[in-house]
């Protein structure tokens, strides 16, 4: 490729489905995260602050945002939701290996309603999801105002 033809806008590389035998030696030119396809119901965002946890239903309108939600914010719905015991211990057990303080999580809720989780993002967003902006918010003051020991 001439270095002319070069498009040097940043670009997002949204979640693709590959089969094994489309992975080739390409991959060695930077980091992949490859993992198992997981049929899901919806998505569900969680986000850390401290030990409170704010969950919201991710519910994908289109085909683009069924694979990743991030390619098509637009289609999307949320509903806030419960975490089930389970996950809110091992969320905590994480934070606390980790030492975080903040995390924002990213779980796949299949038909059965097992939670998969596939994403730990220590500085991840949490203003998209509007009936938790709010809380979040409060919570992350709450957090900052307390002296450290």
């Amino acid at each position: 490729m001439h270095p002319s033809d070069r498009d040097d806008r940043p670009q997002a590389l949204w979640t693709t489905q590959v089969r094994p035998g489309e992975i080739d030696e390409s991959v060695r030119r930077t980091a992949h995260q490859f993992q198992e396809w997981v049929d899901k119901a919806y998505e569900v965002r969680l986000t850390a602050v401290g030990l409170h946890l704010f969950a919201a239903e991710i519910h994908a309108g289109s085909d683009a945002s069924r694979i990743d939600f991030r390619a098509d914010y637009d289609s999307l719905t949320y509903k806030p939701c419960e975490v089930p015991h389970h996950v809110a211990v091992g969320v905590h057990m994480l934070t606390y290996a980790f030492g975080l303080q903040y995390a924002a999580m990213d779980f796949l809720v299949n038909p059965q309603g097992d939670w998969h989780l596939i994403d730990v993002n220590p500085n991840g967003q949490w203003g998209f999801v509007p009936d938790l902006r709010a809380p979040i918010a409060r919570a992350l003051a709450d957090l900052l105002e307390r002296p450290t020991p």
